[in-house]
């Protein structure tokens, strides 16, 4: 019996035994055919079965430019996008797409697996693979920005937002401006193991950054990263990325930013239309099902902002300082050369060895290398070295006497440097002298000291010392020496407080009796 359907290898059997010269007859002979059949190979009335069919379709698909639409797919941009542009007031987007893929089957994707999740339940957050570019306008220099993405499982509500780098700081920030965009926290977050979430990645169980853990219970929320390379892990945050990178780009193609700020007010607009635009799935937008049905099952707020925290590790040097992003922190000298933890706040620096914080030091934020010091972290002699400055000199002498203070200030109005020294031993002779004596009797021999020292011009530290030691001795020397007497002492003579006096005898020359 002749076989009616025409294959590609019969096909080309039909062919080779035509070319060798073989007879119609004797072709549909030995391939068991019609003649009719063969009659039309050899004619070229049947095309080759392995050459793809064209279908002309409606009217409305030969208005379309499917070249056009080909190249602007490979670009990244989604067909629905393409569609709105090129096609929409001739068809629908399922007549679009279906043609589409009639005339074009090799771009058809693969069949997915639909997961489903309860409202409040799950969210997934991702960085895009390619940022934002944005020019600097004062340096031309072009930068890029990441983006942050989110996304909630129930409702598919989106959230982006775009930082100067992937820092963890930004990376906590991102995750603190989606939460409270959200209005929300979700019961599990579901990141990527990048380095700012997960420290060690494992399949049961990771190790998280400890920064990421203080957000996670201060939100109350899990944190459930995605295993390595698996990115249907996520598949949520890997659309949702795609849904808006793509149309971000499709709407600002034709724009060019000039700074971080620019970007994210763009972000916000896209993001906006696609959570309001209705859902191919839900037949209702993404925001109409998250007021609906998933905003009263998230979990609530913090009555108060989570404060951005970052974890680092340094050394202490053996100048006392810590070196954290351009700036240098001291730490008490005893833990020179070990090993510290360093925690990163808005405003403070704190320093930990082991749970024991050791040091705390407000935020700078300069990077140009500041040394931030406490002098209590230093040894004795590099305390010595720190406090020889003007000011802190000039800031003893005010509150040990006021003529030193004169005499400090004049010093360094002649010579700063030179007089440094000179002015140290002044300030540690005065305090030793007030020390060692009564405060009152010290300011005055102070002072004495230094007007002699002024009518002779010669401000010297020995002088000055030897001054001071021979106003100690001349004031020991005319010093008097008070008696205290007992008020009913008997045996004291001639005492008018004594109860008991001398007995009265008279004056031989008048007669009168003296007591």
């Amino acid at each position: 019996m002749a076989w009616r359907k025409m294959t590609v290898a019969r096909f080309e059997e039909i062919k080779r035994l035509i070319l060798e010269g073989q007879k119609d007859r004797s072709i549909a002979r030995a391939l068991k055919c019609g003649r009719k059949k063969v009659a039309q190979v050899r004619r070229g009335e049947v095309k080759d079965p392995a050459l793809p069919v064209v279908i002309a379709g409606p009217i409305w698909a030969e208005q379309v430019n499917w070249a056009e639409v080909v190249t602007e797919l490979g670009l990244g941009h989604p067909l629905k996008f393409i569609w709105e542009e090129k096609a929409q007031k001739l068809t629908t987007y399922s007549n679009f797409w279906k043609q589409f893929y009639r005339k074009h089957p090799e771009l058809i994707d693969a069949a997915v697996t639909l997961r489903e999740f309860a409202p409040g339940e799950r969210c997934e957050v991702d960085y895009a693979g390619k940022g934002i570019e944005w020019i600097d306008l004062k340096t031309g220099e072009v930068h890029e920005a990441p983006v942050f993405i989110g996304i909630l499982g129930f409702s598919q509500l989106l959230f982006a937002w775009a930082s100067d780098d992937m820092k963890s700081r930004n990376w906590l920030s991102a995750h603190r401006r989606m939460f409270e965009a959200f209005k929300g926290v979700p019961s599990v977050t579901v990141p990527d193991c990048l380095k700012q979430g997960v420290i060690k990645c494992h399949l049961y169980d990771p190790d998280l950054n400890p920064s990421y853990t203080e957000l996670a219970a201060f939100y109350h929320t899990a944190i459930v990263p995605a295993r390595p390379a698996h990115p249907k892990d996520k598949a949520l945050a890997e659309g949702g990325v795609r849904i808006v990178m793509r149309y971000f780009r499709w709407l600002y193609r034709r724009h060019t930013f000039t700074g971080v700020t620019e970007i994210n007010r763009a972000l916000a607009e896209a993001v906006a239309k696609i959570n309001t635009r209705p859902h191919s799935k839900f037949k209702t937008s993404r925001l109409e099902r998250y007021e609906k049905v998933e905003r009263e099952k998230l979990k609530p707020l913090p009555d108060i902002g989570f404060e951005s925290v970052e974890w680092k590790t340094a050394k202490l040097h053996a100048d006392c300082y810590v070196s954290v992003e351009g700036a240098y922190y001291t730490a008490p000298h005893i833990h020179r050369g070990k090993r510290l933890r360093v925690k990163l706040t808005e405003a403070h620096v704190e320093i930990f060895l082991g749970l024991e914080r050791i040091a705390i030091h407000a935020r700078d934020r300069h990077r140009y290398g500041k040394r931030i010091t406490n002098p209590d972290h230093l040894p004795p002699n590099s305390k010595a070295y720190h406090e020889a400055t003007p000011q802190n000199l000039l800031s003893q002498s005010r509150f040990i006497s006021p003529d030193l203070h004169t005499l400090v200030n004049e010093l360094f109005n002649e010579d700063t440097l030179g007089n440094i020294r000179r002015v140290q031993g002044f300030i540690r002779t005065c305090v030793k002298e007030i020390n060692e004596t009564s405060t009152e009797g010290a300011h005055l021999r102070i002072k004495s000291a230094i007007t002699k020292m002024r009518a002779f011009q010669k401000f010297r530290v020995a002088y000055f010392q030897e001054i001071l030691k021979h106003l100690r001795t001349q004031a020991a020397q005319t010093k008097e020496r008070e008696i205290t007497r007992l008020p009913n002492n008997p045996m004291l003579r001639y005492r008018a407080e004594s109860p008991i006096s001398r007995p009265s005898q008279p004056n031989q020359n008048t007669g009168e009796i003296k007591p």
